[in-house]
């Protein structure tokens, strides 16, 4: 045996005793976080102004207060009869490869109605892309490709569209309570640093389908699982940094951070590597939300006008999700209520996640046997319509050794 494990030992004990005092000094450092946090309730618009006074120049993400600090939402009552929609997709990028260019989204979409009058409706709506207007935005002479990243985005804001036209035909009985819920983040990240051209592109048509909601007073929320969300540490840091001074107008600038300057650990270090769900794990009890924050996250701030996207945490279990929202749910207290005891409610009855998720996802997911199904079937119709393969020696290879 060449591994030394006696030496090995010794190293593994100093690791666990590590681990021990690093958990120690962990809570430790939770314990100062959590006074400090709500030593600043009641001054929740002193670091509302901190955030918007800081934004462009702190180096982490923040959030923006809306509801006092301490607030936690309880359940009045889950309702027994209501509707809710959700869709997921999925997709088969551009094979460069392959025989011919094009790429594939599908989107799963889920109508589940409760209580007196009980209905379900699931279906599976693939779509093929493979015009010259599928595959590239133009912009005067140039062509951007749909592929990668950008077709992500595509489908992401198509599971939007499609959501909003699946609820307006589903969710029409104004006499129940109605949800459409998504899966992961109504923020679209990944455009805060694409190309302006694409940012607009596809921004415009996700925010057409939100005010497509807002008109019909449908609430939109989404549900994120295990988030590492960092904004309202964020926000803590704020509390922590020396250097803001709201009165004198003055945020955070870590560039220039006066306890680096002098060479001391910046105060606001003790909030590293925790995340928002840290915070209030211990806050919240089964089916509490915490406060509504406003995510200070760019795309959302510049982008979304009226649907600047808000968010709180609700306990499910041992889950503690992030529930987003667009700004007019969150002018609508009955609204986020609703949205509140809605998502509880499908959760519980998913056993910890959203029934009406679970399903949109089955009906979305692209299984590997279908994604080979479907390279035959695009190799049979060229070949029936007499088009020259056109097979790379590299996809050729791989082919062969996949047998």
């Amino acid at each position: 045996m060449t591994l030394n494990l006696a030496a090995l030992s010794e190293q593994l004990r100093a690791m666990g005793q590590n681990a021990a005092r690093s958990v120690a000094q962990r809570e430790t450092r939770m314990v100062q976080i959590a006074t400090r946090y709500l030593n600043e309730v009641g001054y929740e618009q002193r670091w509302a102004n901190a955030v918007s006074l800081s934004a462009t120049s702190a180096h982490w993400l923040l959030a923006e207060p809306v509801e006092p600090l301490d607030t936690i939402g309880r359940i009045a009552t889950l309702p027994t009869d209501y509707a809710v929609a959700a869709t997921d997709g999925s997709h088969i990028d551009v094979d460069r490869h392959g025989e011919v260019s094009c790429y594939l989204i599908n989107i799963g979409q889920v109508y589940l109605r409760y209580g007196a009058h009980p209905e379900a409706y699931l279906e599976s709506s693939p779509r093929l892309y493979f015009s010259e207007d599928d595959l590239y935005l133009h912009e005067d002479t140039r062509r951007i490709p749909v592929e990668g990243n950008v077709l992500s985005v595509r489908r992401d804001v198509e599971e939007g569209v499609a959501l909003g036209r699946f609820a307006a035909t589903y969710l029409n009985d104004t006499t129940i309570p109605r949800l459409a819920l998504q899966d992961g983040t109504l923020i679209r990240w990944p455009l805060a640093n694409a190309d302006e051209f694409v940012r607009k592109h596809f921004l415009g048509q996700y925010l057409n389908y939100l005010e497509q909601m807002r008109e019909i007073g449908i609430p939109v929320a989404s549900y994120i699982s295990r988030t590492r969300s960092p904004e309202v540490i964020g926000l803590i840091r704020l509390m922590f940094c020396p250097d803001v001074n709201v009165s004198e107008r003055r945020g955070a600038h870590c560039a220039q951070c006066s306890d680096a300057k002098q060479g001391k650990t910046p105060s606001c270090m003790i909030c590293q590597d925790f995340i928002d769900a840290d915070l209030f794990a211990t806050r919240l009890q089964e089916g509490e939300r915490s406060p509504i924050f406003r995510s200070w996250s760019r795309i959302s701030i510049e982008g979304y006008g009226d649907h600047q996207i808000h968010f709180f945490f609700l306990r499910i279990g041992r889950e503690l999700a992030r529930i987003e929202i667009p700004a007019w749910v969150v002018g609508q207290p009955a609204m986020v209520a609703q949205v509140h005891a809605l998502v509880y409610d499908q959760a519980m009855r998913g056993q910890g996640y959203p029934v009406v998720l679970q399903r949109a996802h089955e009906q979305a997911v692209i299984r590997s046997a279908e994604r080979r199904v479907f390279e035959q079937m695009v190799a049979g119709v060229l070949r029936q319509a007499e088009v020259p393969t056109g097979f790379s020696a590299k996809r050729e290879r791989k082919q062969f050794i996949q047998g």
